[in-house]
């Protein structure tokens, strides 16, 4: 079963004709097998969709759509005008937020992207409408505003989960055969990496399991960002134990580039999971226990503190 899991993954994910929802269904299968809750929620949630306190993938999250709007001045009436969120009144852009959320199941996403143009409603559209016409003269009025989203988005849309899947796939086959199951540090660092969240998952700390997680509400009590920079520190020191230069080079890159991410001045949550999760896969690669344990202390805390909403 493992091999078949494996080898059809790896198979039939590069063709373009095999659907998304069968390939995703065999990842909830290898998420199982693994014991990696990471790729199986990930997993779910894609053929699921998102529930509205679910933390979504950037690849999900689009600048808010064009707007189409119908309006009549006098005897003349005008239909099909298309405007930006930035072109209302400023009272009425409060109606339209800058980004549009997909939390729809992927079949769902399948079947719309198969359209031209999508056309779509909302509560905030109506308040914007409102407003709008609050501000309008004698004679003039907006009788109907909609979302106006081009099919050819959704599509790029999955071709941007379908490569994510490539890449988790990738690195997962990548070092291990395709008759044995790879670890599940290695699965969750392909995940963290390519998709750049990590659901519902436990870590032991000094006190204690911590639940991590969209859905989970994750403890820090007796974590910070500096313990977080201390365990860095630690996880660099130990990289220069490692023999091979190219996997030395690679790993204190990786190291750098995560102690930048934690430092900016608003870090982003996605690219220090993302980052998280690469220096996770490099040290998985190179396979070396002091190092193993050094990187994963770091990257667990620092994962539990941005979920946590440490780095803002």
């Amino acid at each position: 079963m493992t091999k078949t899991l494996l080898g059809s993954l790896r198979e039939q994910i590069v063709d373009e004709s095999e659907p998304l929802a069968g390939l995703l269904r065999k990842c909830l299968l290898l998420g199982a097998e693994t014991g990696s809750e990471s790729l199986r929620q990930w997993a779910r949630y894609e053929l699921s969709g998102y529930d509205d306190d679910a933390e979504v993938p950037s690849y999900r999250v689009l600048p808010s759509p064009p707007i189409t709007v119908s309006s009549i001045s006098g005897n003349t009436w005008a239909t099909g005008q298309t405007f930006n969120r930035l072109q209302l009144p400023v009272e009425a852009q409060k109606g339209v937020p800058e980004s549009f959320t997909l939390r729809q199941p992927i079949e769902e996403l399948e079947s719309l992207a198969g359209g031209s143009s999508i056309s779509f409603s909302s509560t905030g559209l109506a308040y914007a409408q409102t407003i709008w016409n609050g501000q309008l003269g004698p004679f003039q009025q907006i009788m109907s505003m909609s979302y106006s989203l081009p099919g050819s988005v959704l599509t790029g849309v999955l071709g941007q989960i379908r490569t994510q899947l490539v890449d988790v796939v990738a690195d997962l086959t990548a070092d291990t055969p395709l008759t044995e199951l790879p670890r599940k540090q290695a699965v969750d660092a392909a995940v963290g990496q390519h998709i750049g969240t990590q659901y519902n998952t436990t870590i032991q700390t000094a006190s204690g399991p911590t639940a991590i997680g969209s859905k989970a509400k994750a403890n820090v009590e007796g974590l910070s960002v500096e313990d977080a920079i201390r365990l860095l520190d630690a996880a660099q020191s130990a990289a220069k134990g490692v023999g091979d230069d190219e996997n030395r080079s690679a790993l204190i890159a990786a190291v750098e580039e995560l102690r930048v991410a934690t430092q900016q001045e608003t870090p982003s949550t996605g690219d220090v999971v993302k980052k998280a999760g690469k220096l996770n896969a490099i040290a998985e690669r190179i396979g070396v226990p002091a190092v193993s344990a050094a990187v994963s202390g770091a990257v667990e805390t620092i994962t539990t503190l941005a979920l946590s909403g440490a780095f803002g």
